[in-house]
C-alpha cells in the first residue's frame, strides 16, 4: 500500500526523532526531497520546524510542522490531517497503575498512541501535553483501580499537576472483559491493559481534577 505520509528534514537529529516515532507507531512513510516532485499519494507532509519554509504552498497536502515538543503528540496529528480535521470528537486516556504506567490514547474509537512510563511524573508530563494540545471536543482520563496504592498516587500527582479533567475509575476486572481487536503489531502488555481501561466506562470522580 502507498504511504499517505511524507518526511522531510535537513538535520539528521530531527529526521530519526521523527522517523523513529512513525516506526514506533507502525506508520509508513516516504522520505520527501523538495527539489523533486511530490508523490502524488502524499496527503501529509511531517517537517522540522526549522524546514518548514521549504514545504510551504502544497496544494492538497497538509503540512504538518514538527516542533520541540511535538512528537509526543505526532499520531494525533496525522490522523486530524489525513482525516482533514481540527479536532476529535472524543479523546479518552487510558491508565493502568502499577509498578510501571501502562497509556493508551483512544481518539473517536480507534487506538491513536500508547506508551509505557517508569516513572508517574514522566505519564504526567505526556498526559498534560495531551489536555493542553486540545485535540478533541472532550477529552477523558480513565484510570484502573487495580492497585489502589498506585491508583492514589496517579489521582494526587495529576490532582495537583491538572485542572479541570474529567476523570473517571474503573474497576479493572470488568475492563478485562472489554472485547478488543488484535493489534498488528501488539502492544506492551502495560499498554494493552490501559486500552482496556480506556474503553470501559467507570466511575466518575467527582469535580474532576483541580488545582
Amino acid at each position: 500500500m502507498l504511504s499517505r505520509i511524507g518526511v522531510y528534514a535537513t538535520r539528521a537529529k530531527d529526521y530519526y526523532e521523527i522517523i523513529s516515532e512513525l516506526r514506533r507507531l507502525n506508520l509508513d512513510f516516504v522520505s520527501l526531497d523538495p527539489d523533486s516532485p511530490l508523490p502524488k499519494e502524499i496527503k501529509v507532509v511531517l517537517v522540522a520546524k526549522e524546514d518548514a519554509l521549504k514545504m510551504q504552498g502544497l496544494n492538497g497536502v497538509k503540512v504538518v510542522e514538527v516542533k520541540d515538543k511535538g512528537i509526543s503528540l505526532l499520531s494525533a496529528r496525522i490522523r486530524l490531517a489525513l482525516q482533514g480535521r481540527d479536532k476529535f470528537g472524543e479523546l479518552i486516556v487510558g491508565i493502568d497503575p502499577g509498578e510501571t504506567y501502562g497509556l493508551a490514547v483512544v481518539a473517536d474509537s480507534a487506538l491513536i498512541d500508547y506508551r509505557v512510563f517508569r516513572e508517574v511524573d514522566d505519564l504526567l508530563n505526556y498526559v498534560k501535553d495531551v489536555v493542553e494540545a486540545k485535540l478533541a471536543v472532550r477529552t477523558l482520563l480513565r484510570i484502573g483501580d487495580g492497585s489502589p496504592k498506585h491508583r492514589d498516587k496517579v489521582l494526587s500527582t495529576f490532582s495537583i499537576g491538572l485542572e479541570g479533567v474529567e476523570v473517571e475509575v474503573v474497576d479493572e476486572a470488568l475492563a478485562s472483559l472489554t472485547s478488543i481487536p488484535s493489534l498488528d503489531p501488539p502492544i506492551p502488555k502495560d499498554a494493552a491493559s490501559a486500552l482496556h481501561i480506556a474503553l470501559k466506562e467507570g466511575h466518575r470522580v467527582k469535580g474532576g481534577l483541580h488545582v
